[in-house]
């Protein structure tokens, strides 16, 4: 088992809120708020003169996707609860640069090489003009392999999986565990909030936050997923947050590596915090790769990063693991931490109930209206 944030972040919700109801709406009235995938953008939102023809289920990532690049809100560019409407200069310039963006790539066959980020780092206002370092930039003579090198000293994956395996238990313990239900704290700034997570044997999921006067409910059925964010209308879950989440939801994880990715690379080393780790890229058809993080000591996972496909570039997430401890003999993280490019929250686990019959309506999407 992994933490992916199919809990939300708190320091994102206006953000994400705004987004919410770009989806309910913006779209067409009387569009359900569980978006066909098969439905191209144009079919479920007004006025879309760049993205209509991106599927309607990855408009909701791409806005993520500038909100991460830009450093900016819905409302720099749209205005609030009318997002059709184009009263604001930056909407019109975000669509030209689109524009643009896809012609670069159409000139690198088509590859997303070129996103919004590759200029804007963060910024609205791209720099076009060289920074001086603080300290004496470091200036590479000879050109940087995409390979990484690898030595005949170096580990494989397979060795680096079996030690995960021991160390969360073993194949015995870790094959009998079929429910987790988990009460802690969410933690996002100074703010502290009551969680509630609830996981299966069959990659089913729910998260409850209990936020001052609304939850945030997250459930997955162990195919899709909804999301219900406080005053806004439940959305379906992106095809990246319904991936993630499947990932996420198996308590199986350690034993299941290569049946989720059928190749898995040896990525190289690096570190996080203190501790030394080895990295292991998971690579599936047509999917973005997963970087795994393993302590080389403990041969624990302490850091996964997912990559969410949008129509302009992939949106990042890294979780971080630790407070490891027992549970039925198993060893679970009761501690982990999420971030993205707009923000990060933390979830510290107080108490753990395994092996529990979870009623099926925990992770029952709700019917439509």
């Amino acid at each position: 088992m992994i933490r992916i944030a199919n809990t939300a972040n708190h320091m994102r919700m206006a953000g994400l809120l705004c987004l919410a109801v770009l989806l309910g709406i913006s779209g067409v009235a009387g569009e359900s708020s569980r978006i066909n995938p098969r439905k191209k953008s144009a079919d479920v939102f007004k006025n879309l003169k760049v993205l209509n023809n991106t599927p309607a289920d990855l408009l909701l990532p791409s806005m993520q996707f500038i909100t991460s690049s830009l450093g900016v809100s819905c409302e720099y560019c749209h205005v609030e609860n009318a997002f059709d409407r184009d009263d604001k200069k930056p909407k019109t310039t975000a669509r030209q640069m689109m524009e643009m963006v896809n012609e670069l790539n159409n000139k690198f066959e088509g590859k997303q090489d070129i996103t919004c980020y590759s200029c804007h780092r963060g910024s609205p206002r791209p720099l076009t003009v060289p920074v001086i370092a603080a300290a004496t930039p470091r200036l590479l003579s000879e050109p940087v392999s995409d390979v990484p090198r690898e030595s005949a000293s170096q580990i494989s994956p397979a060795d680096v999986i079996a030690k995960y395996i021991q160390a969360r238990g073993g194949a015995g313990a870790i094959a009998s565990l079929v429910s987790l239900e988990e009460r802690g704290t969410f933690e996002s700034g100074s703010h502290e909030f009551p969680i509630e997570v609830y996981e299966t044997k069959s990659a089913r999921s729910a998260t409850v936050i209990h936020f001052p006067g609304a939850d945030r409910v997250t459930v997955f059925d162990g195919v899709s997923g909804s999301i219900a964010l406080p005053g806004s209308p439940r959305r379906a879950m992106s095809p990246g947050e319904a991936d993630a989440t499947r990932t996420d939801s198996d308590l199986q994880f350690a034993l299941d590596l290569n049946r989720i990715f059928p190749e898995i690379k040896l990525a190289g080393t690096s570190k996080v915090g203190t501790e030394d780790t080895v990295v292991l890229s998971g690579q599936r058809p047509s999917l973005p790769a997963v970087e795994m993080y393993f302590d080389v000591s403990s041969g624990l996972l302490l850091r996964t990063v997912h990559y969410s496909p949008s129509a302009l570039g992939l949106n990042p997430m890294q979780i971080d693991y630790s407070d490891y401890r027992e549970t039925e003999g198993v060893k679970i993280p009761f501690h982990w931490s999420s971030a993205t490019p707009t923000g990060r929250f933390s979830v510290q686990i107080e108490s753990v109930r395994a092996n529990t019959d979870i009623p099926q309506r925990v992770f029952s999407i709700p019917p439509e209206p």
